[in-house]
């Protein structure tokens, strides 16, 4: 595709050519003998002999001119690509977490939650960025998004009850859940890895997340930073909890600055990022469950995995494994476009016509007398 010329102008040194040219042929005295072909025919040099070096030596000096004005234009290609994920886990660790989980009793819910989420890393794609977020009456980060499997393990590893870390005592104090700003955290997870020019300020953030606090809104309103950015896309964020999702409308809630549940379901519609909650015993609210399944386009914000009381690993892991089949990785086509420049071509094409004159100029056959 062409693009342009980067300096048009040098341009008009096409016209100088047939100057330079007469100037070449006239610079040798004119003897006042009458034309060969007068008096003999045969010697009159040919078409080729006579023509020949001034065409070469003209060419040389176009291809310079072109070369010196510097015509650019692009070229396009495909290359596939797997589609690299951005995956959010939110780990409910409220003191409720560690009661008996499994039918025997022998594993605590949280046991059986954190086996899991680490079934979950291993089947995900190693270009995958998986992130953790872990929360009871607070929310953490424990891991920005990630591609280091071995980095989401130890991180893990530290909301289990064995390792009885400084995290998990925090956290499992704790006996509400606060499940909506777990969301929110974890969407600025993500937020973290947008380039710097669409990237959220912390007072853009701040005012966006009082926005969702309060009563429900009709619409979500997106700043103008991540409406150009088109966010959304290949995002995921995994909740599991044991906790009632409730929209949080109360004005405790409002004082505490926790979002509206219902709040952040539709900012994440908005923005097009999937929300799969993994919730055990306590349900779901009855406006919640209708925001997840609401769609203008006819397509869910994601889906609710209600679950027992008590179940073993394997049902935990069959879960786990639905949701990994929903957000499978796609092979993506990619059209490129890669930037060109004729000035090389044609700095090589005039060196070649320089040598050629040169070799012209030196053999005996291409003399004109």
């Amino acid at each position: 595709m062409y693009k342009g010329i980067q300096y048009p102008y040098t341009l008009l040194l096409l016209i100088c050519i047939p100057a330079v040219i007469r100037l070449k042929r006239g610079r040798f005295p004119k003897t006042g003998f009458s034309a060969v072909s007068l008096i003999v025919g045969e010697l009159e040099p040919g078409f080729v002999k006579k023509h020949g070096l001034d065409f070469l030596s003209a060419m040389a000096m176009v291809c310079l001119i072109l070369a010196l004005a510097n015509i650019r234009y692009s070229s396009f290609f495909e290359t596939t690509h797997l589609e690299s994920r951005w995956i959010m886990i939110v780990q409910d660790m409220s003191g409720s977490m560690n009661r008996p989980g499994s039918e025997d009793g022998d594993l605590t819910l949280g046991d059986i939650a954190l086996e899991g989420s680490n079934a979950f890393v291993k089947m995900r794609h190693e270009d995958d960025l998986i992130g953790l977020v872990a929360f009871s009456s607070y929310a953490k980060l424990v891991s920005p998004p990630t591609f280091d499997k071995k980095i989401l393990k130890e991180k893990l590893q530290l909301l289990s009850r064995q390792s009885d870390s400084i995290l998990f005592r925090e956290l499992a104090a704790g006996g509400a859940t606060n499940a909506s700003y777990a969301v929110w955290l974890a969407l600025c997870g993500f937020f973290m890895l947008l380039p710097e020019d669409h990237q959220p300020s912390f007072e853009e953030l701040r005012d966006f997340r009082h926005a969702l606090l309060g009563e429900t809104l009709r619409r979500v309103h997106l700043p103008e930073k991540l409406r150009r950015a088109a966010f959304g896309q290949g995002m995921a964020v995994v909740l599991f909890t044991d906790g009632r999702i409730e929209a949080n409308l109360g004005d405790a809630d409002v004082r505490n600055g926790l979002p509206n549940f219902i709040n952040v379901v539709e900012l994440l519609k908005r923005l097009g990022v999937r929300l799969y909650l993994i919730v055990v015993g306590g349900g779901v609210n009855a406006q919640v469950k209708a925001a997840m399944e609401d769609s203008e386009e006819g397509k869910t914000v994601g889906r609710i995995f209600l679950m027992p009381d008590r179940f073993g690993p394997e049902k935990m892991k069959a879960v786990y494994e639905a949701i990994h089949e929903m957000e499978k990785n796609r092979l993506l086509v990619r059209i490129s476009e890669r930037k060109r420049e004729t000035r090389p071509m044609f700095t090589w094409v005039a060196m070649g016509l320089l040598m050629a004159c040169s070799f012209l100029k030196v053999t005996p056959w291409f003399r004109k007398i």
